[in-house]
């Protein structure tokens, strides 16, 4: 317990001090024998772009015996694979990325979670079979699944996927409005912007700092006044959000 508080506080600490450097601890604890220590140990290394953690995020995505552990592994390979869109990573190292998450999301029987997170991972790779994951996921009666397609289709940076996100904006739960806010901020498109613009006034507070992201993420002259707005909406959040978001832009 007391090495799981550790990296916990310095998981903490280091997202607030980007100076600080754990990145040593946390891979020695890779192959802890605690199951809570090894996945904090993950989350640690969300933002290390060291290739060598590669072989060793993969290794636990495929034979961990915590679920929690693939899943947090799932999503640090996810981070890899957006550097594959901005060509930043080996070829080889995108093909063992992509074979390691496509062998999880194919299995008759796998953990939500962990699917959830592979899903969402593998949706920088673009190709045929991908785009057939994500949407058999956004199908899928299970709505969770359909959140992570969402999220997905924001983070495949393909545009056809434009028409769901933005009907999705109007979902009556406040979850998919989330996920398909994000996604249409992600995507780019100044033509989700007067979509995003409404959502400022959502009943859900986090669909609502989602826009303000998504506004900050798309930038134009609409996004601009819109956020403007905000700095009088006497709301601390929303204001502070909109100022990092205005800042973005500029």
């Amino acid at each position: 317990i007391q090495r799981q508080e550790m990296l916990e506080r310095m998981t903490e600490l280091a997202s607030d001090n980007l100076e600080l450097d754990f990145a040593p601890v946390f891979k020695s604890c890779l192959i802890d024998t605690d199951d809570q220590v090894r996945a904090w140990a993950v989350r640690g290394l969300w933002d290390c772009d060291d290739r060598t953690l590669i072989r060793p995020l993969i290794e636990l995505l495929n034979g961990d015996p915590s679920d929690e552990v693939r899943a947090a592994a799932a999503v640090s390979l996810g981070k890899f694979a957006a550097l594959v869109q901005e060509r930043k990573i080996l070829s080889r190292d995108a093909e063992k990325i992509h074979d390691a998450l496509l062998a999880v999301v194919t299995k008759d029987v796998e953990d939500l979670e962990v699917e959830r997170r592979s899903i969402e991972a593998i949706a920088s790779f673009s190709s045929p079979q991908v785009e057939d994951i994500i949407r058999k996921a956004y199908h899928n009666v299970d709505e969770s699944l359909k959140q992570s397609a969402l999220f997905a289709m924001g983070r495949s940076s393909d545009e056809r996927w434009l028409p769901i996100v933005i009907r999705e904006t109007h979902h009556q739960n406040a979850p998919i409005r989330y996920e398909a806010t994000n996604a249409c901020g992600y995507l780019g498109s100044d033509v989700t912007v007067p979509h995003i613009v409404a959502l400022l006034e959502d009943e859900d507070s986090q669909v609502q700092l989602a826009a303000v992201k998504a506004l900050g993420l798309i930038g134009g002259g609409l996004a601009k006044h819109a956020l403007t707005q905000c700095l009088r909406m006497n709301d601390d959040l929303m204001e502070e959000a909109a100022t990092a978001a205005l800042s973005s832009i500029e």
